[in-house]
């Protein structure tokens, strides 16, 4: 493992994925969210817990790049691709149709979620594929 460029890799994701979320959900879903405020935690709650939310990112962002090392086969961008999707699919859109089953989520959300969250994990996946190689081998 290339642990210089899995650690650049990572906290780059990281920023992608922070600012792509809250794009996405603090922006596009918004209003979608405001047609059931009820089933969301008070503005005032989301601001004390914020910190919560950055460490979860951190691990999502170090943990997807660490799965990718492991995997890594230095196919270029479309490893990337591949592979966000494939984390999309097992974790976002799963996630979000057993949330439905749970919760009274409206179905806009999760629509938007099955929608918005792979691309999200898709250009991650472009992100770390791009910034990662193995080292060289010595001679």
């Amino acid at each position: 493992m290339n642990v210089q460029r899995y650690l650049i890799g990572s906290i780059v994701v990281f920023i992608f994925i922070f600012l792509a979320e809250w794009i996405f959900h603090g922006l596009i879903m918004n209003s979608f969210y405001d047609q059931a405020k009820q089933l969301m935690r008070p503005e005032t709650g989301s601001a004390a817990c914020i910190i919560w939310m950055i460490i979860g990112f951190l691990l999502m962002a170090f943990g997807f790049c660490f799965i990718f090392t492991k995997g890594y086969e230095n196919k270029g961008i479309g490893e990337g691709i591949r592979f966000g999707l494939y984390v999309a699919i097992t974790f976002s859109v799963s996630a979000s149709l057993i949330g439905y089953s749970v919760y009274p989520y409206p179905v806009s959300w999760v629509i938007g979620w099955i929608i918005g969250e792979p691309i999200i994990a898709i250009i991650s996946g472009i992100l770390i594929a791009a910034i990662y190689k193995p080292k060289a081998a010595q001679a």
